[in-house]
């Protein structure tokens, strides 16, 4: 059977580069793009990074539920013309990074916040990560393409009310925010126990292999746990890059290095301000977001937990 639709995967770098792929809804196989796209079900975002919203429609007629929900248009759909049960393609402009030790607080929750917003409107599946969806180039699904572009989530975030679904201290424990707050429990996780395995045990495989069991049983708490294998490339990042960053060689080493940082802190030193800096910048980056779609100061205030004078002044 021929493909079809071949122009969705023109700009490679919004697909992975050896994506997750089966015949089933589970990812059994790992193969090359090329390979990939041969089979019924394929992994939607590169590893790290959300270039598209997904949503899983469990019901007949599915592929038209954005209109029943009064939200703007996806970018595709596909549906299993056996019981007309579809996922619907909304395309990121500006690909958000997930799942990683550089990603940005205040554009992730955001985008966990829109995502949140649009299954409630959609009543698609709340557990859905998002992680394997219908091959929009396999023959096996009846495909709709929608508009020709790209969104930005300002855009996305006009067709909902946002401010109820901002979670104000961490992203919704559903969605992409089941990986988001994994990630974070198993970084500060990391940093805790990284000196035992670094300095003791001298293993990277066993310190991967521990942070994995660790990780299974938080994945556990959730509602709807995350499939293993997404819990995997989460782990698989915070091993490397704590094994990779902490460079303190002796245990007298790492003593001096604490006092330092404890002198720094007492004297309100560059660390701390950086981290403040940081903490005050993702606030600005949503509220600067919020206020593209619409939200007055006073609610863009009392989501971020800050003073309204603050939002005006960030945004003048």
């Amino acid at each position: 059977m021929a493909q079809l639709n071949l122009d969705l995967f023109e700009d490679v770098s919004r697909w992975p580069r050896r994506p997750y792929c089966s015949d089933d809804k589970t990812a059994r196989y790992i193969r090359s793009l090329k390979k990939a796209m041969t089979m019924p079900y394929i992994q939607a975002n590169p590893p790290h990074l959300w270039v598209r919203m997904l949503f899983d429609i469990d019901r007949a007629g599915g592929i038209f539920a954005w209109e029943d929900a009064n939200l703007t248009m996806p970018n595709w759909g596909t549906s299993n013309p056996e019981n007309a049960h579809a996922h619907l393609a909304y395309e990121i402009g500006a690909p958000v990074l997930v799942d990683s030790p550089d990603m940005r607080q205040g554009p992730l929750r955001y985008l966990c916040a829109i995502e949140h917003a649009y299954k409630e409107k959609l009543g698609a599946d709340v557990g859905y990560s998002g992680l394997m969806t219908r091959n929009p180039s396999h023959p096996q699904w009846r495909f709709y393409r929608g508009w020709d572009g790209r969104y930005e989530l300002a855009e996305l975030a006009e067709w909902v009310e946002l401010p109820k679904f901002i979670p104000k201290r961490k992203p919704e424990e559903v969605g992409i925010g089941r990986n988001v707050t994994l990630f974070d429990f198993m970084r500060h996780y990391a940093y805790r126990h990284i000196r035992h395995y670094k300095w003791e045990v001298k293993n990277f495989v066993l310190w991967q292999a521990h942070l994995y069991e660790k990780a299974l049983d938080r994945n556990g708490d959730f509602l709807v746990p995350l499939w293993e294998k997404e819990v995997y490339h989460i782990i698989r990042s915070v091993a490397k890059w704590t094994w990779r960053q902490f460079q303190v060689k002796s245990m007298e080493e790492d003593v001096k290095w604490r006092e330092k940082q404890a002198y720094r802190g007492s004297k309100g030193g560059v660390a701390s301000g950086v981290s403040r800096l940081a903490a005050s910048e993702d606030k600005r980056a949503s509220a600067r977001l919020m206020a593209a779609a619409g939200h007055s100061t006073r609610q863009i205030a009392e989501v971020l937990e800050v003073n309204q004078s603050t939002i005006v002044r960030w945004l003048g």
